[in-house]
């Protein structure tokens, strides 16, 4: 059989959707996964070594409802055939509806390791979707987490190599929504020591007439493809985040014990204001 999974749309969506993926891969040939257009170069990358996930891109929409209609138009016709099922997750239950058919799938042996989102700031409340992504899908966190993983590639590999005699900081400043962590702490304590970079993923902390070496090596860490920070974030020191897409990666490695580091803060954008990192 085929399945057709629908999420919502956002680029940390679709990370959050990757343990589902590679879980229903188990029961289904091949897996179409819908994502916005804008976002089809990062997610591929998500999927690379796997050919029987699909991606199925839709264009630029205005508003939710031109969205809704976008899915609708890709799905529609697929209900009537008997190799497909169709996964609808989230706020897209309101109009769509799923088929699950797959006896194979329905009769799997569940597994409940009771994961739970809460970590730092994060908590099952403000988190909530996630967990409701998985449930809506006869999943639970423990397919979310144990699941969870991103190809390793030979420029991830590349942009670790280049930092790793150093100290490492990874940083996401910024959210979808231009809140910004107030790291005045970790900038007074390390962004003059030798031994010490920090790798942003949306901003050079560096200037260039400063430290013209350590600013060439992090611009190539800005705004670069997900997947290649993969060996960054493994082997950094420490982790500093805003609530936002590298959620997706750095969440699930911390609670499944990947990470060379425990020392990871990941900040809800609603408190960036109330905390000083």
């Amino acid at each position: 059989m085929n399945l057709y999974l629908i999420s919502h749309n956002g680029l940390g969506d679709n990370l959050f959707m990757v343990g589902a993926i590679n879980f229903l891969l188990k029961f289904y040939n091949k897996i179409h996964f819908i994502c916005k257009k804008k976002y089809v170069n990062n997610v591929i990358l998500f999927f690379i070594n796997n050919l029987n996930i699909i991606l199925i891109p839709f264009d630029k929409v205005n508003t939710y409802i031109d969205e809704v209609n976008s899915i609708k138009n890709i799905i529609s016709d697929k209900y009537d055939n008997v190799n497909n099922d169709i996964f609808i997750c989230g706020r897209h239950k309101d109009h769509m509806k799923s088929k699950i058919t797959n006896i194979k799938f329905l009769n799997y042996t569940i597994i409940d390791k009771k994961y739970t989102i809460d970590y730092d700031t994060l908590t099952s409340e403000n988190y909530k979707f996630i967990e409701k992504f998985y449930t809506d899908i006869n999943l639970n966190l423990t397919y979310f987490y144990e699941y969870f993983d991103i190809p390793d590639t030979k420029f991830s590999i590349y942009l670790y190599n280049s930092i790793k005699s150093y100290y490492i900081i990874f940083i996401q400043l910024k959210s979808s929504d231009n809140k910004e962590l107030n790291i005045s702490n970790i900038l007074n304590k390390y962004l003059y020591d030798s031994n010490t970079i920090l790798i942003c993923n949306d901003n050079n902390l560096y200037n260039i007439n400063d430290n013209k070496i350590k600013y060439n090596i992090c611009q190539q860490f800005v705004y670069n493809k997900i997947v290649y920070y993969k060996d960054t974030i493994l082997n950094s020191d420490e982790i500093y985040i805003i609530d936002s897409c590298f959620i997706g990666i750095i969440l699930l490695y911390l609670k499944t014990n990947r990470l060379k580091t425990n020392k990871v803060r990941i900040i809800l954008r609603s408190s960036v204001n109330n905390i000083i990192l």
